[in-house]
This record gives structure tokens, sequence and C-alpha cells, in this order.
């Protein structure tokens, strides 16, 4: 891969304005770090647009095929995407072999630091090869800096390979931008704490991958109005909620008797409102395997 020039990142930068945070009452602290942390959102929704594109190309590259949403990221900025992808599953009930975390250090390394690990080009390689990335797969790349060597490897084999590759960085000079596909630049600028990145730059970070995953499983058919259609109904709770549901977008269907259909077909939330407005049941799941945003699926029956 072409070496580039690395320049101080913005997150690594001393603000000669914060010399004095140690002595600060913490209430001002408080204030401080806080109104970082704002920037920081604000910093996501300036590139909202973006994000948006971001979104449309990973939703056109996962519907309808086998293909995997990955993260891959060194230290805090890949326990965060995880963090965001493991709540993928009980939220909006995605396969777990639909996901998938490219981890420097290996799993290990989301509780306990590893020596050298976001420096290991060779490891960046290995997990891309064993993984088996394909051009069916989406996979994110986190790194406040965008220059972690673990990190732009994997998007530059990932890459290589076909896959669609997006970027989340806080530097917009970072090699990792320039590798991937879609860039998404979050401009936190100087940390509170100098180069805590878990600050300013993993608020951003924990902002973006949120709005860009719940938009995705919209595009993917997984969301109606602003309800979760594929959480999991473990418990009476949840069974409730899904009966709730149905009844309330099917007009005449009382509770009792969504509660009713939705236990027929073993609590599949989705199937349940094809087949009560009228769809045959393996044509409804044969038309959900398409992935197509729900409200255009239920318009179509």
């Amino acid at each position: 891969m072409e070496q580039k020039k690395v320049t101080l990142s913005p997150t690594e930068i001393v603000d000669p304005a914060g010399r004095d945070f140690d002595r600060l009452p913490v209430s001002v602290q408080l204030k401080r770090l806080l109104a970082s942390q704002a920037r920081a959102v604000e910093s996501v929704q300036q590139i909202a647009d973006h994000v948006g594109a971001a979104v449309e190309a990973a939703a056109s590259r996962l519907r309808a095929s086998d293909g995997r949403l990955m993260y891959a990221g060194a230290g805090c900025s890949i326990r965060i995407g995880v963090q965001d992808g493991v709540e993928l599953v009980p939220t909006f009930g995605w396969p777990v072999n639909r996901l998938g975390y490219l981890i420097a250090g290996g799993s290990r390394a989301l509780a306990k630091s590893v020596e050298g690990a976001e420096d290991d080009v060779t490891d960046a390689v290995s997990q891309v090869e064993n993984l088996e990335i394909t051009k069916l797969d989406v996979v994110i790349g986190v790194a406040a800096s965008g220059n972690t060597p673990f990190t732009c490897q994997v998007l530059a084999s990932a890459k290589e390979r076909g896959a669609l590759t997006i970027a989340v960085s806080s530097n917009q000079a970072g090699r990792l931008i320039d590798i991937a596909d879609h860039g998404l630049v979050t401009t936190t600028g100087a940390e509170v704490i100098a180069g805590s990145t878990r600050l300013g730059a993993g608020t951003a970070q924990k902002a973006l991958l949120n709005v860009f995953s719940t938009a995705l499983m919209s595009q993917l058919g997984r969301v109606l109005g602003n309800e979760m259609l594929c959480v999991q109904a473990t418990n009476a709770k949840l069974k409730e909620r899904q009966a709730r549901i149905l009844a309330g977008q099917i007009a005449g269907l009382d509770q009792s008797r969504a509660y009713q259909l939705l236990n027929e077909l073993d609590w599949d939330l989705r199937t349940g409102l094809l087949v009560a407005s009228g769809w045959d049941r393996k044509d409804a799941r044969d038309a959900l395997a398409g992935e197509r945003p729900f409200r255009e699926l239920l318009g179509s029956g």
C-alpha cells in the first residue's frame, strides 16, 4: 500500500486554551467537557448528506444478498464499532452471520490493550483473508486519527477484494479517507484532554455509527414508521409490543387477534403485517428476502 506522509491529527493537538483544566472547579470542567460533546454531535450533523450517501451505497450492496456489515479498527474506535454492531441483532433482527469485526489485537483487545496491535498490518491482511471478505460486504474502518496502520490496511485489502469501504475519522488529511469509497470526517478538533479520543472524537464516532446503522436498517426493511419490526420477541413484554404494532397498523385488527396471528407465525412481525394485509404467507416471506424498505413493500401487496 502506498505510504502517505503522516501529519499530526487534529485530535492530537494540545489546545493552549485548556492548560488550566486541572485547576478548574469540577462544575467548570464538566461544562467544558459537555460543550465538547455537543460540538462532536454537531460535527456529525454537518456531514449528514455524506453519511446518507454512504447509507444508500451500503443498502444497495447488502440488499437481498449474503453480504456482511463489518467494523474495523483499534482501541477505543473498534470498541465503539463493536457496540454499534452487536446492538443490530436484538434491535433490528440483523443476522449474526451477517456481522463481522476486524479488531487490532483480536477480541482480547476489547477489554485490554494489546501492545503494537494497531501497527500490525500483517494481522490486518490475515484478518481480511480469514473472513473471506468479498464484493458483497461493507467494511467500515473507524480511526480518529485516520492513520492507524491496522485500520488503513484492512480497508485497503478489503477494497482490493471488491468490498464497499467506508471510513469514519476526525482527520480530513488521514490516509483512511483517501483509501475509502466513502470518507466520513467529523471535525471534532482538539480534545479537552489532549489526545483522549474517547471524548469528542469518540462521541462523534458513536453518533455517526448509530445514525448510519439505524438508517441502513430502515432502508433494508426493518423499520415501519418509527417502530422496530424485527425486535426479537424473547419475553412477554416484547410479544405484547409486537401485537400492539400489528394491531395499530392494520385497520380492524384487534390486539387479541394480532397476538394469535403472530404466535402462529413464530413472532415474525413483518410477515404478520403482510399476511394481515392479504398476502399469502409464502409470498410474504419470499418478498421479505428482497430487503426493500418495508413501507414500499407493504404498499405493493
